[in-house]
């Protein structure tokens, strides 16, 4: 990992500031963290305070210039008083997606505006799905380019993707899950949709829900096989963001889809209208159902991996999706069989297949990267449910023996998943 600005005046910027620290006798003279370690010009997002944010940031601002922290910056609101892409994008954010939800899920939304509520990422909550924020800022210090292609080998709700494209990067999304393939697609297609097609969907939504309700399955002009048509499955995935809320809560399908419906129309206008004030170039993502542990990609191919393993130890994805998956029309209990994580009779059989696909997993991932670059995997430290084994630790060494280099291992503090893991590892891996 390269930087392209020299360390000589960021030492000394950082030395003057620690002597001036320490003339200081009053606690409320003291400068905030992020001004010693960034000049002045450089502002922070709201609420960027978390230790792994600080230094991501850090690295955008030594890996990027001036112009491409505008750009792409995660992390940052402004650079000598404009205003970067991200902020622009973030605060533009339609108010209706935390409308009509709990006080914890607003609360939940409005301090992740910048860092996971934008865009189509508001589309259909996943659980355990990536930090989007992070993700854009990982693809920053990996020098990522246009022209450039990235793969999530285990995609999920693709936010690799959806990161990507609104950067101008093209990728390519795997996944085991149908349910998440279409919910990757939807997100992704509805940053490069026309305006013009929005109302479609509204004045069409009452006839396309009463087609979709009234059936067990998902009909065949609603199919994402053949053709992807976004005005229908825009309405398919309301309906199934509905039916998995109603199924959490005391509220009926009726009741809820007409807010989801109006809640993803409102987020999809809110970027479409920036996309045109920023010209943003959308780039292209490429979704296919398939496995991580037999690519269908080339050898030395793939200019960079950013990927998170199943947490099928603390969610049981596919259990947690059945009547998303029943009504497009799969067996569930066959799913289950063929998942990274969620194979086995018991926790010392899952384990052992799951560290078997893992290695696996690693060696496709080796075979299909360019040498020199980077795959980085995100996992969490569940040891509560694996009897004490850190999957991080077991991972890592799987990836040294398979021919990886550890160039960094940046610890993440987990909000919201209780009681289960505290922390998530981002490694960077190198193929030497």
């Amino acid at each position: 990992m390269d930087n392209r600005r020299t360390y000589t005046n960021r030492t000394s910027y950082i030395d003057s500031s620690y002597n001036q620290i320490t003339k200081t006798n009053s606690l409320l003279n003291l400068p905030k963290i992020s001004s010693i370690i960034l000049p002045k010009e450089f502002e922070l997002l709201p609420n960027t305070s978390e230790v792994f944010e600080l230094e991501l940031a850090f690295y955008e601002y030594n890996f990027l210039t001036k112009d491409e922290i505008i750009h792409r910056g995660a992390f940052f609101k402004s650079v000598e008083g404009i205003p970067t892409y991200h902020y622009l994008i973030c605060s533009n954010n339609s108010p209706l997606i935390w409308e009509g939800r709990s006080q914890i899920t607003r609360s939940y939304f409005k301090e992740g505006n910048f860092s996971t509520g934008y865009a189509t990422h508001g589309l259909f909550p996943y659980r355990g799905k990536f930090h989007p924020q992070l993700i854009k800022g990982i693809l920053n210090i990996l020098k990522i380019k246009s022209g450039d292609t990235v793969l999530d080998p285990m995609c999920g709700s693709g936010t690799l993707n959806i990161e990507a494209s609104i950067i101008g990067i093209n990728s390519i999304g795997i996944e085991k899950s149908p349910f998440c393939v279409l919910m990757s697609k939807v997100k992704q297609e509805a940053l490069k949709v026309d305006n013009t097609i929005l109302p479609s969907i509204i004045k069409n939504s009452e006839k396309n829900y009463d087609i979709l309700i009234n059936s067990n399955k998902i009909p065949k002009e609603f199919s994402y096989y053949d053709e992807f048509k976004i005005e229908k499955t825009t309405t398919l995935l309301a309906f199934l963001d509905a039916m998995g809320y109603a199924r959490r809560s005391s509220k009926s399908i009726d009741v809820l889809f007409p807010s989801v419906i109006k809640r993803y129309i409102g987020q999809i206008k809110s970027f479409i209208e920036m996309r045109g004030k920023l010209n943003l170039k959308i780039g292209n993502a490429k979704f296919e159902i398939g496995d991580a542990r037999n690519l269908n990609i080339a050898d030395n191919s793939i200019d960079a991996i950013i990927t998170s393993p199943p947490y099928s130890f603390a969610i049981d994805y596919a259990e947690n999706d059945r009547p998303q998956l029943e009504y497009l029309g799969y067996n569930v209990s066959k799913l289950k069989g063929k998942m990274v994580g969620l194979n086995g009779k018991n926790k010392k059989e899952k384990l052992a297949n799951y560290f078997e696909d893992m290695n696996k997993i690693l060696s496709e991932m080796y075979r299909v990267l360019k040498k020199g670059k980077y795959a980085v995997i995100i996992i969490g430290s569940n040891d509560v449910q694996t009897g004490g084994i850190r999957l991080e630790t077991k991972v890592e060494e799987m990836a040294l023996k398979i021919g990886f280099a550890r160039d960094q291992k940046i610890v993440k503090p987990i909000k919201g998943i209780q009681n289960t893991m505290k922390d998530e590892y981002i490694l960077f891996l190198r193929k030497v």
